[in-house]
């Protein structure tokens, strides 16, 4: 049995708000076949609209990420036995016999066990000079790499992302390799990896769904480590955590001046229907939770781009830990632009 495109762990995955977001789609009667999604995170909420037939525009300033949607959502062509006969080989690897490498050098003993790191370097590596060989295509080659993200993440020594490891000696977890489950779509995808706000002024679609963080918690800071992974140029890391330099990956969102992106970004889109995702966390009792756009920043910005409802459902918010949040509501504005 494969993975799917939801099964990680992954800070603000909408996997359990797809059924709000559509039923508020519905209840507004907005027709469309073209959808984006410049905040894809996860990819679930692109997938689910793509899996529905709309020609789908997909982004994350993440790389790791992008990767993944390379994987899972592309139009590409790829073989897969070839696929499971190269991951089936990674799992019959003894991970006890291999070298160290650039991720065990760095990874073992806190986010990892060290037969375990070195696993992941072996096959890291792997996937890149086969790639480098032309033994694989590139929607093979990230579909490799995909897998490998998502089955070294199940086992990390963490609470769910890399901002630090567990106080505790990794357990060796011998790790598998999973197939991923992957499907073939009728709509079209555009993937990307780029800056939303440079993006959508490229654009045009007929609904656009945005979903920015909206507090001071970095992903380049929760992901580096996948991140690594995923670019494999073996920067040198730093500290503790292990951390790479990540400067071009810190979002504008979680700074300070987030309110004035947000009113560039929603100026600059071309769309019929904007919906915003959004939620109360400027209400948490951490400060690196509390949003750094407000609700009312939110409604004036939006009103000045068009016609404006608001919706609301439950919703229980993941976190890092540190953050109560009771009576938690999810939000979606839906902006009528008239364009």
């Amino acid at each position: 049995m494969g993975l799917n495109i939801e099964n990680r762990r992954y800070i603000g995955n909408k996997s359990k708000l797809l059924k709000f977001i559509d039923d508020t789609i519905r209840k507004e009667k907005i027709e469309f076949n073209t959808f984006g999604d410049v905040f894809s995170g996860t990819g679930v909420v692109a997938e689910y609209f793509l899996n529905k037939g709309k020609d789908t525009y997909i982004n994350d300033l993440l790389f790791s990420n992008y990767v993944i949607y390379k994987a899972l959502l592309s139009n590409d062509k790829f073989e897969e036995e070839k696929i499971k006969k190269i991951i089936d080989k990674y799992n019959e690897i003894n991970s006890e016999n291999l070298e160290e490498n650039y991720f065990s050098n760095n990874f073992s003993g806190n986010y990892y066990h060290n037969y375990d790191a070195k696993k992941i370097g072996y096959v890291r590596e792997d996937i890149e000079n086969k790639y480098k060989n032309q033994e694989l295509n590139e929607r093979e080659y990230y579909i490799l790499i995909s897998a490998l993200l998502y089955s070294m993440d199940k086992i990390s020594n963490t609470v769910g992302h890399y901002e630090s490891f567990l106080n505790k000696e990794p357990e060796y977890k011998n790790l598998k390799i999973s197939y991923m489950n992957i499907k073939r779509y009728n709509a079209k995808s555009y993937i990307y990896n780029e800056d939303a706000n440079n993006l959508v002024k490229k654009i045009k679609v007929d609904v656009m769904y945005i979903d920015p963080p909206y507090n001071a918690r970095q992903y380049a800071n929760f992901y580096h480590l996948l991140e690594n992974v995923a670019q494999w140029k073996k920067p040198k890391v730093y500290n503790k955590a292990k951390k790479m330099e990540r400067k071009n990956i810190m979002s504008e969102y979680c700074k300070a001046n987030a309110k004035a992106v947000f009113e560039d970004l929603i100026k600059n889109i071309n769309a019929k229907y904007i919906i915003v995702s959004y939620n109360n966390t400027y209400k948490a009792k951490s400060t690196s939770s509390i949003n750094s756009i407000t609700y009312e920043d939110m409604i004036n910005i939006l009103e000045k781009k068009g016609k404006l409802k608001i919706y609301e459902t439950d919703y229980k918010y993941f976190n890092s830990g540190k953050t109560n949040l009771d009576k938690h509501k999810e939000r979606l504005f839906i902006c009528k632009t008239g364009e």
